[in-house]
């Protein structure tokens, strides 16, 4: 293992076993430290990722027209008002009217049929962003997206910016697919930063390996990682704070680590409130890794908090001295669905319906995974995490796998707090949705790997070899799945089959047909380059034995 140069042998930091020094976190160590056949994960991740920003119809994503719309309002200077003060810019209700949202005679209200391939204008007729306000067209509505920290919606600002026509040159089209495709960046490392967080955690390959596999298995991720959402930027810092946890809890508490995590938690807290989660398990990490012999920790405590508060806790300080709230209401924001206060209505919304929507509900919660899928893809999955907390090697390694557990508990107790005080308050269900829980997938995941290092361990050699690969094929199985659902609730027209659902397709994409074909190409090419490199390794992989 490496220490950083310079430093004495006295001061490197030392593994709770202690027999070697601990091994630093560096963001680009988790670059260097991936194998090639997590490499070909990663990228047959990334090209899945890409190809679902072109199977979901533009606007058909949870707030995408708003997010989109944040977005522009910086490109164009507008500003980012106080909740509230802010509606939706005349530009991006044109954007509305013009993407596949609605249908020709109703523009502004969701389709619930397939999108009509001749319903598409040819390229030449799609306005740039700049131009796509109407006379007569409706007044902006309440633009809610002013409530969260602006650094996702500045980040993406700059990216238009640094294009040929200050931002909003480009046609409407394009310029949502561009935001897209920046968006998949922002997650498209999830298998490399799970594969991190398992192999410090768990010694078994088999563990690394099925981590990062998972992200691929759950189509509601795929979903919004390429979709434009704000929840992309926090995905991907929490997993980044994730993986800088675990090094804390096998010893690392060097200067620099704590500089590492207060930077990214505080950049997580300048994209989202849900980033809030991070900090108790921060804080208990290091608890534990005192108490497990670390020295004095006050240098690396004062050095993570200044700089969380530095990089965007300040955002939430000022909101509770300026509004006296942390973070402040949109006056006039629906309510959502109306239940009278029926508390069955909220424990099925906090059961049934947020498991579906962690699986697999496309759109605005439009087109549904079946049940029974999601049955059985919660069983399995919950199998794995609670295998792989029973069959811990000791107390110190099932602390740590529970640490990987608490952002997404904290925040179901967040999500579900929240919409049950909403249901006292206001008789209304809202905010009840399975994308608010997956800045803790990178933890899910390591789980879900632990778990299935034990299944291999009380499995005969034989079949534990290939559990990587059957978790592949399953992660394949439930991808195409949602694929078939999304062409036939979006794009197969009455009568038609998968062709005539894929040319309608083609028609709205703001990408030639040759780029949509190499991007779904690369996709399936790097899906059966990743069995091969799947299936090698599982001839080579040496018998599991029981771990003691």
């Amino acid at each position: 293992m490496e220490a950083a140069v310079g430093t004495t042998a006295a001061a490197v930091a030392v593994e709770p076993s202690g027999d070697r020094p601990a091994e630093r976190f560096s963001p680009l160590g988790i670059l260097r430290q991936a194998p090639g056949h997590i490499w070909l994960i990663t990228a047959a991740f990334a090209c899945l990722l890409a190809s679902w920003s072109i199977l979901v119809p533009h606007y058909h994503a949870p707030d995408e027209p708003n997010q989109v719309d944040a977005v522009m309002r910086l490109v164009q200077g507008d500003g980012w008002p106080h909740p509230g003060d802010a509606v939706v810019t005349p530009d991006g209700v044109g954007a509305i009217r013009a993407s596949p949202f609605g249908s020709r005679t109703s523009p502004y209200e969701l389709t619930v049929a397939p999108i009509p391939a001749h319903d598409a204008p040819p390229d030449s007729q799609r306005p740039a962003w700049r131009d796509l306000a109407a006379p007569g067209q409706p007044s902006g509505y309440i633009q809610q997206m002013v409530q969260h920290p602006p650094l996702y919606y500045l980040l993406e600002a700059m990216i238009l910016k640094v294009l040929p026509g200050s931002g909003d040159a480009l046609r409407w089209d394009v310029t949502i697919g561009l935001l897209r495709m920046s968006n998949v960046l922002m997650v498209a490392p999830l298998p490399l930063l799970a594969h991190a967080a398992t192999r410090r955690l768990c010694p078994q390959p088999v563990a690394a390996t099925v981590a990062a596999l998972v992200p691929c298995a759950v189509p509601q991720l795929v979903h919004i990682g390429s979709s434009v959402s704000n929840d992309n930027l926090l995905i991907g810092l929490g997993g980044l704070v994730t993986v800088a946890v675990v090094h804390v809890l096998r010893g690392d508490t060097s200067a620099r680590t704590a500089c590492w995590i207060g930077l990214l938690t505080g950049l997580a807290l300048l994209t989202k409130f849900f980033a809030v989660v991070l900090i108790p398990m921060i804080a208990a990490a290091y608890v534990c890794a005192r108490l497990r012999g670390a020295r004095s920790l006050w240098r690396p405590a004062v050095l993570c908090g200044g700089l969380g508060i530095a990089a965007g806790g300040w955002w939430w300080l000022v909101n509770v001295l300026r509004w006296h709230t942390v973070q402040p209401r949109t006056p006039g924001f629906p309510p959502g669905e109306y239940v009278g206060r029926d508390w069955s209505v909220y424990w099925s919304w906090m059961s049934e319906r947020l498991a579906t929507r962690w699986w697999g509900s496309i759109g605005w919660y439009e087109a549904d995974l079946s049940p029974v899928l999601v049955l059985v893809a919660s069983l399995l999955l919950g199998g794995l995490l609670g295998w792989g907390l029973l069959r811990a090697r000791g107390r110190a390694q099932r602390m740590d796998l529970l640490f990987m557990l608490w952002p997404t508990v904290g925040l179901l107790v967040i999500v579900g707090g929240q919409a049950a005080a909403h249901l006292v308050r206001t008789g209304h269900m809202t905010g009840v949705s399975g994308r608010y829980l997956f800045t803790g997938f990178v933890g899910v995941a390591v789980l879900a790997g632990a778990g299935a290092a034990a299944l291999a361990a009380a499995l005969r050699p034989r079949p534990a070899r290939w559990l990587p690969l059957a978790v592949f094929a399953a992660a394949v199985g439930i991808q195409l799945d949602a694929a078939w659902l999304v062409l036939g609730h979006f794009w197969r027209p009455a009568g038609g089959g998968p062709v005539a659902a894929l040319r309608a397709m083609a028609a709205w994409s703001p990408w030639p047909a040759a780029g949509i074909a190499v991007v779904f190409g690369s996709a399936l090419a790097l899906a059966i380059l990743t069995a091969i490199s799947l299936a090698r390794n599982t001839r080579a992989a040496r018998p599991t034995t029981p771990a003691p």
